[in-house]
């Protein structure tokens, strides 16, 4: 059911960014590292915890189409597909290695004291600034290298599109059920407080239900720093900011009812900062409020120069890369892929090679 205003939509999303951030920093469920992980280590634990949190979304997403209780055009904020959203999950995977976490894991590690995920923040924040500026160019090569008209496979063939759904969710259960057998979903910890990533993948999973049910949205905040960084530039060069096409530029329109809802990256309060904004916050003073909960609360030093740069890079590479496919890791990944979005299937792809890339090049960097 549509919510009327503005301010509504606020505080429901502040309270999924609430509960999203203290379940973040309580299991520390780092896509980043599960990831990096099973390329750097050959570590591959976590990933089933990440497949189940896709699979379970999936399943929640279908529940709420076939009941008719979501009444938003969907999928919203996912464009056709293009080879610049491939190029953008490597940038991406490139970045979350480098950076040691994503859009979502930098703030619950960050609102945790450690001051190496502030210059991650502010490497975010900058690279959506540079994205700004270099956005014409980028539109039309989007534009050029568009793979076609249909957005997802429901909108291409939606019987098939239902029955694959169904499918991968039937199979994923008996998959579940056979590594509950096996006693591979636990993971030991003695941390005070610590939640199984098995179950942070199932709070993830009705979160964002939740989100898509209210706005016909999957969760997403890469847009909402985006627009910290238009507030902050506009603050200084408020006529550089008036002329960039980027922050004109209406990123977002939501159906809702008889309304339609605008938000786009430039700085105005608009339909992006009542939901993106409002989830950026919510996990960021869900996660420090946890942390003096569990009195976890200490201030890091900051980390030696090239991890730092290291670090910064990452997060300006996020942001370019998030930029550049129109969405995070956690849109695509938790959004798009369970909707079948043909732009989450090319980020995808990018962001394993990404992945890989940033695990090849973290050593030499580091290490050197």
């Amino acid at each position: 059911m549509p919510l009327s205003t503005f301010w509504l939509w606020f505080f429901a999303y502040l309270g999924i960014g609430l509960l999203l951030g203290t379940v973040l920093y309580r299991s520390d469920f780092c896509m980043a590292g599960m990831l990096r992980d099973a390329f750097l280590f050959r570590d591959r634990t976590r990933l089933r915890h990440l497949f189940l949190a896709v699979m379970l979304t999936l399943f929640l997403f279908l529940l709420v189409r076939e009941s008719g209780w979501q009444t938003f055009e969907s999928p919203a904020g996912f464009n056709r597909g293009s080879l610049l959203g491939a190029a953008g999950g490597v940038v991406f995977g490139i970045g979350m290695v480098l950076a040691g976490g994503c859009v979502f894991s930098t703030l619950y590690k960050m609102a945790g004291g450690n001051l190496t995920y502030v210059l991650v923040f502010c490497g975010i924040i900058t690279g959506s600034l540079l994205y700004a500026e270099f956005f014409p160019w980028l539109h039309v090569l989007e534009q050029q290298l568009a793979l076609g008209g249909a957005a997802s496979l429901n909108q291409l063939w939606p019987q098939a599109a239902r029955a694959a759904s169904w499918l991968l969710v039937a199979g994923s259960v008996i998959l579940f059920i056979r590594w509950q057998r096996q006693g591979r979903w636990q993971i030991h910890s003695a941390a005070e407080g610590f939640v199984q990533p098995w179950l942070a993948a199932v709070f993830l999973a009705w979160l964002n239900g939740a989100a898509y049910l209210l706005s016909g949205l999957p969760m997403g905040i890469s847009t909402a720093y985006a627009k910290l960084g238009s507030f902050a530039e506009n603050l200084f060069l408020p006529a550089h900011v008036a002329q960039l096409e980027y922050f004109n530029r209406i990123t977002l329109v939501i159906k809702a009812g008889e309304t339609l809802l605008y938000g786009g990256a430039g700085p105005r309060l608009d339909m992006v900062a009542y939901t993106e904004g409002a989830l950026l916050l919510g996990i960021l003073l869900g996660a420090f409020f946890n942390a003096l909960l569990l009195r976890e609360l200490r201030i890091h030093g900051w980390p030696p120069m090239r991890q730092g740069g290291a670090a910064f890079a990452g997060g300006v590479l996020l942001a370019l890369g998030a930029r550049m496919a129109n969405g995070c890791n956690i849109k695509h990944l938790l959004g798009g892929l369970p909707l079948l979005s043909f732009q989450s299937l090319l980020f995808f792809g990018g962001l394993l090679v990404g992945t890989w890339l940033g695990a090849r090049l973290l050593p030499r960097i580091i290490l050197r």
